[in-house]
């Protein structure tokens, strides 16, 4: 007999791949939390401001990823707190994937760009557009890809970035902005992120 749910969920997995020349050389993989601002967003996709006539909330969509050091499960604070990484990248690392408040990444860091400090300057990339999406891989169940290349967040004098934390950005978002709103965020083990190394990131949401 089927039964009917009587909470619709929204679950997720990432899972993050760091290549050297193709082979997988680093593995983390978890369960992120959807944010309150995305359950907002959620919400707003599937119903109308005004039906007569039709008037959305909102026509955004999923469209990019970003990539920070901070977070609690930074390993490597001598290299986060230390010319060359801060005082570009200044902050603190207290934000936990449990919290559904979180609206930022904690201390984000450039897709490509300058080496200022926080806000850094026009033309600067805070976020980067996803590869590709996998709708409907199983019902009820969507993919996000996207590869960091070998020469994203690693270049000038950012030749070792310790990543660890990753966000969702809808396509609302600016990627010269490097405090854009996020709806899905998760934190990790740090991974050492330097030129030698393309990092994968399979972002897969359940409902």
């Amino acid at each position: 007999m089927l039964r009917l749910r009587d909470v619709i969920e929204v679950k997720s997995n990432v899972l993050l791949l760091m290549r050297e020349r193709g082979k997988i050389v680093a593995r983390r993989e978890g369960h992120n939390i959807w944010v309150s601002l995305g359950s907002e967003y959620l919400a707003e996709r599937i119903s109308l401001q005004s039906y007569a006539p039709d008037t959305p909330y909102n026509t955004y969509h999923v469209k990019y990823m970003g990539m920070g050091i901070g977070g609690t499960a930074q390993k490597a604070l001598d290299v986060a707190n230390n010319p060359p990484i801060s005082p570009p990248y200044v902050g603190t690392n207290d934000q936990v994937a449990t919290d559904l408040t979180v609206t930022t990444l904690e201390r984000p860091v450039r897709i490509s760009g300058s080496a200022s400090a926080y806000p850094g300057i026009a033309g600067d990339a805070w976020v980067g557009l996803i590869g590709s999406a996998d709708p409907n891989t199983v019902p009820t169940q969507t993919t996000f890809r996207r590869t960091f290349t070998q020469s994203e967040i690693n270049y000038g004098s950012f030749v070792s970035v310790p990543l660890s934390e990753i966000g969702l950005f809808l396509s609302s978002a600016d990627p010269e902005n490097y405090q854009n709103l996020l709806v899905a965020y998760h934190t990790f083990d740090t991974l050492m992120k330097t030129p030698a190394f393309s990092l994968e990131v399979v972002w897969t949401i359940r409902f």
